[in-house]
């Protein structure tokens, strides 16, 4: 009896605590409901009209605020020339229709309000002209979502967080120690400047906000944003630049691509000092590694019209192999001369009689052995082909040191002046901090 009274007033004590639960869920959404239907009161009381623009009090276009967190970019791919960025996008401005007595809501100066709300109030038609792919708030979405609140004076703040493939145009000369601009650009696609003005906020909500973002391949060098007027044939239309300088980092094409091609040239430097056991077949097999390479490196390039600066380092490394089985097919076409004649020399050399042979030394004549080739004054002897075979030998490498000195004290300093009326640097409003 003991453990059933205690039981029943364990239970008890349960349905009391979910009958609270429940009182304040009821609540709250008694609370929600009657904030619904006070603001829907509201909006019929001033018979207010979403699609029409509101009218600023100074009689001007209505002035957008603008700011923008930008909380990671994912990729910026040189094949497609775009970048994809995830960012929170924050846009005030004034409605003086939408002015309400705080005793209306509680003595509330701003009320948070349901993002579905945004269908009943006016609201810029902002788009971003250059971006080709875009995920916007959904329903029912945990990574989408907007925010809508409203402030006694009119005034309306409108963010969420959307995710953009936006195109970068590039110019791909220094690769891979190039740096590139891309810009993001905001504007309204049916309002013209004399209806609707933005501008970037200034105060509390700074104009741009980077997150610690960090990337494989570019590292972000500079961000700031712009303002500018665009003129089309519908009129002219305000609009508003993000604008992004990514530096690139080299050690991936170092790793993939300058490394491997630079031991091919070192071993086909070791195949030419090994000429007695090195083949054709070994100094083919060289040029078709280094071949693949610049295969493999082209496939994941854009077809541009232009010499970049990679392809400036495998051409020479493929002319240096190149050169090397030329130099190797020399050499080893005046061993075989220099051999023929040592035989035809020894073969003369001995006494005619009928089936006697006596051996005669060969190391001094050796040492005069020469062969006039068809063209008079070009002889060919051991002593010019081991001068051939040294001095093209160090040909081949003390030019490519000085190659590699001129290319990598060069190309990496060479900074080039990225220039884009968008994203003038010296126009810029505000830049953002680097983490």
């Amino acid at each position: 009896m003991l453990k059933k009274s205690r039981q029943e007033l364990v239970d008890s004590d349960d349905g009391e605590e979910t009958d609270e639960f429940d009182e304040d869920d009821e609540y709250r959404n008694e609370i929600d409901k009657a904030k619904t239907r006070d603001f829907l009161q509201f909006l019929r009381k001033i018979k207010y009209d979403h699609r029409q623009c509101p009218d600023d009090e100074n009689g001007g276009p209505v002035s957008v605020n603008v700011s923008v967190v930008v909380s990671n970019v994912r990729s910026v791919s040189e094949v497609t020339m775009d970048y994809s960025i995830e960012m929170f996008y924050r846009e005030a401005w004034r409605d003086p229709r939408l002015k309400y007595s705080k005793a209306k809501f509680k003595n509330k100066t701003e009320i948070s309000l349901h993002e579905s709300y945004s269908n009943f109030l006016w609201h810029p038609d902002t788009f971003v002209p250059n971006a080709i792919a875009s995920k916007n708030p959904r329903k029912q979405s945990i990574t989408h979502r907007s925010l809508l609140r409203l402030r006694n004076d009119g005034s309306i703040l409108y963010s969420r967080r959307v995710s953009l493939v936006v195109t970068c145009g590039m110019d791909l000369t220094l690769f891979p120690f190039d740096s590139q601009l891309c810009k993001l650009g905001i504007e309204s696609y049916g309002y013209t400047a004399d209806q609707v003005r933005y501008v970037w906020s200034h105060g509390k909500m700074e104009a741009l906000i980077l997150h610690k973002i960090r990337l494989p391949d570019f590292q972000i060098k500079e961000s700031f944003v712009t303002n500018r007027v665009e003129t089309y044939a519908t009129g002219d239309y305000s609009r508003l630049y993000v604008c992004f300088v990514f530096s690139r980092s080299a050690g991936f094409c170092f790793l993939q691509l300058i490394i491997p091609s630079t031991a091919v040239v070192i071993t086909s430097w070791v195949s030419l000092w090994m000429e007695n056991e090195t083949s054709f077949q070994d100094m083919i097999s060289i040029i078709l590694t280094i071949t693949f390479l610049l295969f493999s490196y082209n496939e994941v390039m854009p077809r541009v019209s232009y010499i970049k600066a990679m392809d400036v380092y495998l051409g020479v490394c493929f002319c240096i192999v190149f050169f090397s089985l030329i130099k190797l097919a020399i050499v080893k076409y005046m061993r075989q001369r220099l051999r023929l004649t040592r035989f035809a020399i020894f073969r003369n050399s001995l006494p005619q009689t009928a089936g006697l042979y006596s051996a005669a030394p060969i190391d001094k004549v050796e040492s005069t052995i020469s062969i006039n080739s068809k063209s008079k004054g070009v002889e060919f002897t051991p002593q010019f082909m081991h001068r051939f075979h040294w001095i093209s030998q160090m040909t081949f490498f003390f030019g490519f040191v000085l190659f590699c000195l001129f290319y990598f004290l060069v190309y990496p300093n060479i900074h080039s002046q990225l220039i884009d009326e968008d994203c003038n640097r010296t126009a810029a409003e505000w830049f953002a901090h680097i983490q």
